[in-house]
């Protein structure tokens, strides 16, 4: 231990800083502090919807069983949706009954149904078409909302700059295992606390796919969303180019289901990266240090991304044969374990402060999560993400993705 105590004392403070940086943990202290000492976050409370008209779309394909609490949490809004919209994308179980029957009792007021699958983007643009709200909620099947939720994002369109809202996300299986248990964490830190703070500065660069707001004017306007996939992210960063505003509402939560099992989120979080990097690279061309006519919020998206993201992922193995060749294998290993002892206590720090500024309990299974969420969050993810980031890269892989249906991929790509 003593050892380990005077490699750090005896490590030059660059390298001990980016070895922090470079495991992701620090990377919401400073909003989370931000947002305790100035009051900076914005709040919905007192803010009226008016009488916004909200048109809900919930494309589903296979998500029968999620689909009643979805639509049960939709009818109890103090903003109540004047029409809630199923779109059955091809679905081989019984999502088509469930949404029948829901329309049956007058809970639905329209089913979709495509004989094959389609894709989601098709699914939400077809069903746009047919809503009169002037917004649009999207909204997936295992999505659970709290009852002011659609009435506090409504009210974020009170500025007619704003094209676009997301809300604050928790994961509803948070008990189910160890693996959902760490993406409740990760959520807390990532979009409760990360996108407040990026709110502040108008730099809300993707919009959730869980639940998602849209004036209904404008992205009719703009064709809807790109077939995929990253399909948020790409019609977020397009509102941006456009000079529409995004928010990101706080206080309107939502809960969904997040992957149980550690392939299963590896997959998942493999599609989310890998799209991330096509999209604001190749498409947008995010890597590059100007844009002609970008504002200052633009810039800091960019950044936030590049800076806390794509510069410590691709450097990590780099970093670690550095550590080795720098202090010897023995060394390295004390010396990384030095680091996450700090690591763990700007974790415990971090959580302790956005639980009790967002109002999240936490139980025994939240504090056991604590212990290993820096092994979670700065090696396990950033390993799949290095690796993600690095298949798109030379393989360009996203365009094998299966999120988007096979035939869909063949007409665009012709592959």
């Amino acid at each position: 231990m003593l050892h380990t105590v005077q490699l750090l004392a005896g490590t030059n403070l660059l390298l001990l800083a980016f070895s922090v940086l470079i495991f992701d943990i620090p990377r919401y202290t400073l909003s989370l502090v931000s947002l305790a000492l100035f009051g900076m976050r914005r709040r919905s409370d007192g803010v009226a919807a008016g009488n916004a008209s909200v048109s809900v779309i919930i494309p589903t394909f296979n998500g029968g069983s999620g689909l009643g609490p979805t639509i049960a949490s939709l009818q109890r809004q103090t903003l109540r949706p004047v029409e809630i919209i199923v779109v059955d994308d091809g679905s081989t179980d019984d999502t088509r009954a469930v949404a029948e029957r829901a329309r049956a009792l007058g809970l639905v007021d329209m089913v979709i149904c495509h004989g094959t699958r389609c894709g989601r983007s098709a699914a939400i643009n077809a069903a746009a078409r047919f809503a009169s709200g002037d917004l649009l909620l999207t909204v997936d099947a295992d999505t659970v909302f709290e009852p002011t939720a659609v009435a506090r994002l409504a009210a974020a369109f009170s500025d007619s700059r704003v094209a676009g809202a997301s809300c604050n996300i928790a994961i509803s299986n948070e008990r189910e295992s160890i693996w959902t248990g760490l993406q409740s964490v990760e959520y807390l830190m990532s979009i409760s606390a990360g996108r407040s703070i990026l709110d502040v500065v108008d730099a809300i660069a993707c919009l959730s796919g869980a639940c998602s707001m849209y004036r209904r004017d404008t992205f009719l306007r703009q064709g809807g969303l790109d077939v995929g996939p990253g399909e948020d992210l790409e019609y977020s960063l397009r509102l941006r180019r456009l000079g529409y505003l995004i928010r990101f509402v706080p206080d309107a939560w939502a809960e969904t289901d997040g992957p149980t099992g550690a392939v299963g989120l590896l997959r998942q979080r493999a599609r989310w990266d890998r799209d991330a990097l096509r999209i604001r690279f190749m498409m947008y061309g995010e890597l590059r240090l100007f844009h002609r006519l970008e504002r200052l919020p633009d810039t800091l998206q960019r950044l936030d991304f590049v800076i806390f993201d794509l510069v410590p992922t691709l450097s990590l193995p780099f970093y670690l044969v550095y550590i080795v060749l720098l202090f010897g294998a023995s060394d390295a290993a004390l010396f990384l374990a030095g680091v996450y002892v700090v690591l763990l206590w700007i974790s415990i720090f971090n959580m302790a402060l956005a639980f009790a500024m967002f109002n999240r309990s936490v139980g025994f299974f939240g504090l056991g999560s604590t212990l290993i969420f820096p092994l979670y969050q700065g090696v396990y993810l950033k390993c799949g993400r290095f690796f993600s980031y690095s298949s798109e890269i030379i393989f360009a892989t996203s365009r094998n993705d299966d999120f988007v249906p096979p035939r869909v991929r063949r007409a665009l790509l012709g592959s």
